[in-house]
């Protein structure tokens, strides 16, 4: 997936990063099925990163693990 931030009008104020997601299951405590998420980012440049989390990625990132991880166990216990 390729992320990027944008001002009001939707124009991209950074270049992207591109990102990649891999979803797996595998065997947890008392043969309970877990869930294993990775995720790669890659960035041009260090300066791209630096920028990135001035602007806030590491709370908004943060935030968007939690909620994942939210998900993924109301998705459990169904």
């Amino acid at each position: 997936m390729l992320n990027a931030f944008a001002d009001k009008d939707e124009n991209p104020e950074l270049p992207g990063s591109e990102w990649d997601f891999n979803f797996s299951e595998q065997n947890g405590p008392d043969s309970n099925r877990v869930t294993k998420v990775s995720i790669s980012i890659y960035n041009e440049s260090l300066d791209r990163l630096e920028k990135m989390i001035e602007m806030g990625f590491k709370e908004g990132f943060t935030m968007t693990l939690k909620s994942l991880e939210e998900l993924l166990t109301s998705m459990k216990n169904k």
